[in-house]
């Protein structure tokens, strides 16, 4: 995820979630994470009371004129999303490790099936895991694709004339 801006509150917040040792995820609105030159996968959220429910991995959701959608599917522009921001135990690590055997077992195509953390962390909360959804207004941008760089530039120059970050990047740590 190098090529994706995340914004500084779900860092915030993540850091002091973190503390808890707990299941998390920062949770995005969609319009704020998709891209002007094509389509993105996100994953799609249901969330309850601040618990995540549900994690759909959905592919190709692009802009519409009323919002979003994927593959004819009209998908709610105010939803949340997730963005692979997750806050998750070191527990996690067996998990995944448990797991990699049975995704290699049905692996169909090397170069392109993925082993999602999404879709793990919507398994475990089919079995009854707790997922707390840490929610961030702040906009995602990022180089989907290689006519979001000028966007992108624009952007990182509005936070720093907003005074979001300090110019040059690491000037005020010590």
């Amino acid at each position: 995820n190098a090529d994706d801006y995340y914004g500084k509150v779900g860092f915030v917040k993540a850091s002091e979630y973190l503390e808890k040792n707990d299941y998390g995820m920062v949770g995005y609105i969609l319009k704020n994470t998709l891209s002007d030159n094509g389509g993105v996968s996100r994953g799609v959220c249901t969330v309850e009371n601040g618990e995540l429910k549900s994690v759909d991995e959905t592919h190709n959701i692009v802009k519409t004129e009323t919002g979003a959608e994927s593959e004819g599917r009209s998908i709610n522009p105010e939803c949340l999303v997730s963005m692979n921001f997750w806050c998750l135990p070191a527990e996690f690590m067996n998990v995944v490790r448990e797991g990699l055997p049975e995704f290699l077992q049905h692996l169909k195509n090397p170069l392109k099936d993925e082993y999602l953390l999404p879709t793990v962390v919507d398994g475990l909360i089919k079995s009854g895991v707790k997922c707390t959804v840490l929610t961030s207004g702040d906009r995602w941008f990022g180089v989907t694709y290689k006519e979001d760089k000028p966007s992108v530039v624009e952007s990182f120059k509005d936070l720093y004339e907003k005074g979001v970050y300090k110019s040059p990047l690491y000037s005020d740590l010590k």
